[in-house]
């Protein structure tokens, strides 16, 4: 684990793999394929604004001054407060930035879905666009490895049922080659695990 970075690149395919609203951690995760048997986390505390693309092929992230940040129209630099900093962003033919707090990243054998060792306590991860932390309790959340499981079985019945074309890969290798169909299936698995088990203990659905 390296922590408070003042860099990082890698030529790897990532994607945003989940922010959260509370402390604004933003987590960005390659996962395993046949040619890297590792999986790399990137995370980066109490983001306040950005512009990234949901997933890349090799990317950049350097600590620069403030004045990187006048080149965007969305104005981020208003949003600048003390113990922030400001990453500059660059991929193939695009760029980028993240207003936020410490630099981290983490190599490990872990799956996909796992969860993160950079996510601190109190800092719960989630993918992109789902429930706020606050409106799910801690009753109801599934668990890194639930969520894969769960993908596991929807992902094999959708083959065995021809719901999905019939070149679709098995389920280890889609896993292996494909982080953003494995982030959009844990989303769905993670909601339909949620609403099972908010069945099961008669909460209300939001």
């Amino acid at each position: 684990m390296e922590t408070n970075l003042k860099s990082f690149r890698s030529d790897r395919r990532f994607s945003v793999f989940s922010y959260g609203i509370s402390h604004g951690p933003l987590l960005l995760r390659s996962g395993k394929t046949n040619e890297h048997p590792t999986r790399i986390d990137v995370l980066i505390l109490d983001v306040r604004a950005m512009e990234i693309r949901s997933w890349f092929e090799g990317f950049e992230i350097t600590k620069v001054d403030q004045d990187y940040l006048r080149n965007f129209r969305s104005n981020p630099i208003e949003m600048m407060q003390p113990g922030l900093g400001v990453y500059a962003l660059s991929g193939k033919d695009w760029q980028g930035f993240i207003l936020g707090g410490n630099l981290s990243a983490q190599q490990d054998e872990a799956d996909f879905m796992a969860s993160s060792a950079l996510m601190r306590e109190g800092l719960l991860e989630r993918p992109l666009g789902f429930a706020r932390e606050n409106e799910i309790s801690e009753a109801t959340r599934p668990t890194g490895s639930e969520i894969e499981a769960a993908i596991r079985v929807l992902y094999e019945e959708g083959r065995f049922h021809h719901w999905w074309p019939t070149n679709t890969k098995p389920y280890d290798e889609f896993a292996a080659t494909d982080p953003i169909g494995m982030s959009e299936f844990g989303g769905i698995a993670e909601r339909i695990l949620m609403a099972a088990s908010r069945a099961r203990l008669n909460v209300e659905m939001p």
